[in-house]
């Protein structure tokens, strides 16, 4: 009996802890921040493996804001010449944030393990990857976990993006996204969670802002402050009709002036 019941005990607190676990969304959140191109915010680098030989090498990266989804991206080139474009929304920025802030305190305290194999220890998030190869681009939204791996006696910060389905057939063709392991160095790490903060985003977005100037006029009267009285409707309309008369009044006295007397002599052309 004491078996049975502690076998409850056991499966009623695994459903616990399920359910108590936070779920990973399908997809960043979109978030439209306004018409413009990319802006670059930071340079550094990262590394990965090498396509046939398995060797790590450094690559460049740059931090980017792209205001299609809200997100900002890690933008590398592969050594096979893919342009790949890790994006992340605020909760992916906080997550690694957070991953990145635990390594530092496992790396200082001595509380890593010396393992060959990518030890996934410091959360999970959900990310957007567009990659290209010549011209044949692709989206996806892999899930990405965070951790550490060993390479010689050296522990790198890792971001390992699993595989994925993309978003769009190319044809009958099903396209994926094989997923990646990406290496930093605790400065390359550094670089990239201080280019991805909430600030950097805001000044790259404003920084795109164009602030347009009110053109300036000449002002047309001697007196800009002058106060104006405003006309009466009725004296405007008895002014107009008297200034008519007047008018029609003087064109007739002219044209009398100049009629000529039927009756005068006229001098005899010499």
């Amino acid at each position: 009996m004491k078996k049975i019941l502690a076998a409850f005990v056991i499966a009623a607190l695994a459903l616990t802890c399920a359910s108590a676990k936070k779920s990973i969304k399908d997809k960043i959140d979109q978030v439209k921040i306004g018409k413009f191109k990319e802006v670059d915010v930071e340079t550094g680098n990262l590394r990965i493996k090498k396509s046939f030989t398995g060797d790590l090498y450094p690559t460049e990266f740059t931090v980017k804001v792209y205001s299609e989804d809200g997100s900002m991206g890690l933008f590398y080139k592969t050594d096979m010449a893919a342009k790949e474009s890790l994006r992340f929304d605020k909760d992916g920025r906080e997550a690694l944030k957070k991953a990145y802030e635990q390594y530092l305190k496992d790396y200082e305290g001595k509380k890593l393990k010396r393992s060959k194999k990518f030890v996934q220890a410091y959360g999970v998030a959900r990310a957007k990857m567009v990659w290209k190869m010549i011209s044949d681009r692709a989206i996806a939204h892999p899930k990405i976990y965070f951790g550490y791996i060993f390479v010689g006696k050296s522990p790198y910060f890792c971001i390992r993006v699993v595989q994925a389905d993309a978003e769009e057939k190319k044809g009958d063709i099903e396209v994926k996204y094989s997923g990646r392991l990406i290496y930093f160095t605790r400065a390359e790490a550094k670089t990239l969670v201080e280019a991805m903060t909430e600030e950097k985003l805001q000044e790259a977005v404003q920084s795109t802002v164009v602030v347009l100037q009110e053109e300036d006029y000449e002002d047309e009267y001697e007196d800009a402050d002058a106060d104006y009285e405003e006309a009466d409707s009725g004296e405007a309309v008895k002014a107009d009709k008297k200034a008519k008369k007047d008018k029609k009044a003087k064109k007739a006295k002219k044209a009398a002036e100049e009629e000529e007397d039927p009756n005068a002599d006229y001098a005899e052309a010499e």
